[in-house]
């Protein structure tokens, strides 16, 4: 019969074959042509990082990109309650007087810059692209940065988030592709071919009219029947501006951008939810954007800063060698904050040799104040 007793040896360890914990920030999100994001297999990074499968980044979703990444950093950096999107949608007769003022005019602001940036990034792009034709350097694609500084004012931020556009599409607004300028050219064309080909008339029009307009008189003249009225027909004005080609695959790319734009943002978003290096209990305070933009960039809600343009740049070039994992940049007493987002290829900064290359910073010229009552 077998006895039983206590065993003294500590337990077994456990299996080395368990299961290890998941990252909880992915460093990059790729997008396959499908639409379906997977983690690509590099080592973890407090920085969140998206890659698009895309060629270039077109201007309306480095817009709507940026406007996703200031609503996320007003509230993890408790400038705001809840986020944009449900702080909208919060019933006004449960709010204090004072909390609903700053709620309204919070949110007012925000529509006024998501409203900009709409327009922001495709005068920004077509200034690259000028820059790029002023160097005799062809088409391509940019470095956009935008800075959002939290704090009483610009110098004094107390906390500062880079956001990264490698890969924004430089190309002049109101320029149409190749493609679509070739299938108008042909259309133009073929119709330019049939009007001349209808307007040509014969050698004989001239006399076939003289003898019509003798017969008609002289049928006026005999006919005690008064004429038949002519038919009236409605008066349509002609447009002022022709409608553009933009060919037959137009709606179909569309669709894809918006598809784009829809799926990008919502891996955005997850990646900086769930960033802890982005969360911060800041008293509730101010917050200034910035943008980094060559001097022939033109925009009415942007005002050039040339006084913080060397704290801006150091703090870019310091968010740029954590981005490259260098370890310098962790004992630096400046800590920049940030987000990555690019494509297929990589792009750099412009600075050219003109004086309306330079790059320098530009600031929003509106004001966002947050709050904690609601």
């Amino acid at each position: 019969m077998a006895i039983l007793a206590p065993s003294l040896s500590p337990p077994p360890a456990p299996s080395m074959t368990a299961a290890p914990k998941p990252f909880k920030n992915a460093p990059a999100t790729v997008f396959p042509p499908n639409g379906e994001a997977m983690p690509t297999p590099d080592t973890e990074s407090p920085i969140p990082r998206l890659a698009l499968d895309v060629d270039s980044i077109s201007a309306g979703l480095a817009s709507a990109l940026a406007t996703s990444v200031v609503a996320h950093v007003l509230f993890l950096k408790n400038q705001v309650p809840f986020p944009i999107m449900q702080l909208s949608r919060l019933p006004n007769g449960k709010s204090a007087p004072r909390a609903l003022k700053l709620r309204t005019e919070l949110l007012t602001s925000f529509d006024t810059l998501s409203s900009h940036l709409d327009t922001t990034f495709t005068a920004l792009s077509t200034a690259m692209a000028l820059c790029r034709r002023n160097q005799n350097r062809a088409d391509g694609t940019c470095r956009a940065q935008l800075a959002i500084l939290v704090g009483p004012s610009i110098g004094a931020a107390k906390t500062k988030v880079i956001f990264v556009v490698d890969g924004l599409a430089a190309r002049v607004w109101g320029e149409r592709d190749d493609s679509d300028e070739d299938e108008s050219g042909d259309s133009e064309s073929e119709s330019e071919s049939d009007g001349e080909d209808a307007s040509e008339p014969p050698e004989s029009d001239s006399e076939e009219e003289v003898d019509n307009e003798e017969s008609s008189e002289s049928e006026a003249e005999n006919s005690s029947s008064p004429p038949r009225p002519k038919p009236r027909i409605p008066f349509s004005p002609a447009p002022s501006t022709p409608p553009t080609s933009r060919g037959p695959h137009a709606p179909r790319e569309t669709d894809n951008e918006q598809q784009l734009i829809r799926t990008a943002t919502r891996q955005l978003s997850h990646a900086m939810a769930t960033a802890e290096s982005l969360s911060a209990e800041l008293s509730s305070t101010q917050t200034h954007i910035l943008l980094h933009a060559p001097r022939r960039f033109k925009h009415p809600a942007w005002v050039p800063r040339q006084t913080v343009g060397n704290a801006m740049d150091r703090a870019a070039a310091s968010f740029a060698e954590q981005l490259s994992g260098d370890i310098r940049a962790t004992k630096r007493k400046q800590k920049v904050e940030g987000v990555w987002v690019g494509c297929r290829t990589t792009s750099e900064l412009l600075d050219g040799e003109d004086e309306e290359d330079e790059m320098i910073w530009w600031s929003w010229d509106g004001k966002i104040v947050g709050f904690s009552d609601w």
